[in-house]
């Protein structure tokens, strides 16, 4: 029997070309990639290329992966690999978006090999214009959304960390691109493209590199790790691919939780060297302590939420475990009340994903009534810094959406949040 003919796909994400399986081309995670909870990338190719005056020929492009999160049947929490396909050629408005890479040695095609763009883009424009953009922008805008107060006297030297580690710059740069196409509504596709691409990049540069933690690693390991989680959550949260669909935004959110867990454990290896009395980033780390602890109470809302899971004897395990996202959003809270200039409010909303257990976003992932109670709650957090790039209205429409999607046999469940925030269409 003849064979069907059949339209091919050739804008599908990496990972289907990978599995050579039919992509539905939804972005930014396809409906494979989701089901399967795999990372979903849109990328253009890019190049290990011999150190040399004049850029050579491209050779073939690598294949990346990454230990992040947790893979099918794994139990929570532990590690999983990211795998990434080798990409495809694909053109953009502005060219390619290769990274920024470095090396002195291609003898052993990994970590010493040099990433550029294409021969012709580098011969038609010696100086990407879109990194410098995107650096200046890092420099004098993104970072103070994180330290608004200009408290941290070693910002100079944090950015040195990039420029001699491939890996972070790809991802800095990444970031601020995701901030540009927050601040340029007309080029919002355009900036959101080139973020995934360099966050794609930084995670094949990763990859390659040497991941044991020392007193040399540990600061850009713990910077690579913060700033990716950050990326991953702006994402989720601003990027809704369909705003009639809580649904799919669920799936994306217990995602980035899942893929959260895997960027802890490398924040858990280097935390006592970056506590070290030399260390650049110690300041910042001490005021976290003294700031990021449950010294109770709980807010009145927070306590009556408790209340009522306590009262409905769901089981020791399954108690604990929303006590303790419960008590994680009032230190996060407590964080956005204090005003401490030295750490930004946003800092706390920013923070709760990272202090629940992994057991709470698979309860998520499950639909529970309760958990979607609690997230509905850190979106009064979202809710308050809606202006904030990072957020957006991800708030509000996070609890309408709970709201809309519990009914009515949860409103007094309810209640709190939607006091706070009542502009939200119910």
């Amino acid at each position: 029997m003849p064979r069907r003919a059949h339209k091919k796909s050739r804008n599908g994400c990496l990972e289907c070309k990978r599995r050579h399986v039919k992509c539905d081309e939804n972005r930014p995670i396809c409906s494979n990639c989701t089901a399967s909870e795999r990372i979903c990338e849109y990328g253009t190719r890019w190049f290990y290329t011999t150190p040399a005056p004049r850029p050579g020929p491209p050779t073939a492009a690598p294949k990346s992966g990454l230990g992040l999160g947790r893979g099918p049947g794994s139990s929570p929490g532990a590690a999983t690999s990211i795998e990434s396909s080798s990409l495809s050629s694909a053109s953009t408005e502005g060219g390619t978006s290769a990274g920024i890479g470095t090396g002195s040695d291609s003898r052993t095609g990994s970590e010493n090999g040099i990433y550029t763009p294409s021969q012709a883009g580098l011969s038609d424009q010696p100086v990407n214009m879109l990194h410098v953009e995107l650096f200046h922008n890092l420099y004098t805008k993104t970072y103070l959304t994180f330290d608004p107060g200009r408290f941290s006297p070693g910002l100079p030297g944090l950015f040195s960390y990039s420029i001699t580690t491939p890996y972070l710059i790809n991802e800095m740069l990444a970031l601020s691109a995701l901030h540009m196409s927050t601040l340029h509504p007309d080029k919002r596709d355009y900036y959101h493209y080139h973020a995934a691409q360099l966050q794609t990049h930084a995670l094949a540069i990763f990859k390659d590199s040497n991941h044991q933690v020392t007193q040399e690693t540990c600061v850009p390991l713990f910077l690579f790790a913060s700033i990716l989680g950050i990326h991953m959550l702006c994402d989720t949260l601003i990027y809704r691919e369909n705003n009639n669909d809580f649904s799919t935004f669920l799936s994306r959110f217990t995602h980035y939780l899942r893929l959260h867990y895997g960027v802890r454990t490398i924040l858990r290896e280097a935390w006592f060297l970056l506590r070290a009395a030399d260390s650049i980033v110690k300041p910042a780390l001490d005021a976290g302590m003294t700031l990021y602890k449950f010294d109770g109470p709980l807010d009145p809302a927070l306590q009556v939420l408790l209340d009522r899971i306590t009262a409905s004897k769901l089981g020791q395990d399954l108690t604990d475990l929303y006590r303790q996202a419960i008590e994680s959003l009032q230190i996060c809270t407590n964080v956005a009340n204090a005003g401490d200039q030295r750490h930004a409010a946003v800092n706390g909303v920013v923070v709760w994903p990272i202090l629940v257990q992994p057991e709470y976003g698979d309860a998520l992932a499950a639909r529970r009534p309760e958990a979607l109670v609690i997230l509905a709650h850190w979106a009064v957090l979202l809710w308050r810094y809606r202006e904030t790039w990072l957020f957006g209205d991800s708030g509000a429409y996070i609890l309408g959406s709970v709201v809309d999607l519990l009914g009515t046999e949860w409103e007094a469940w309810l209640r709190g949040p939607r006091r706070v925030i009542q502009d939200v269409h119910m």
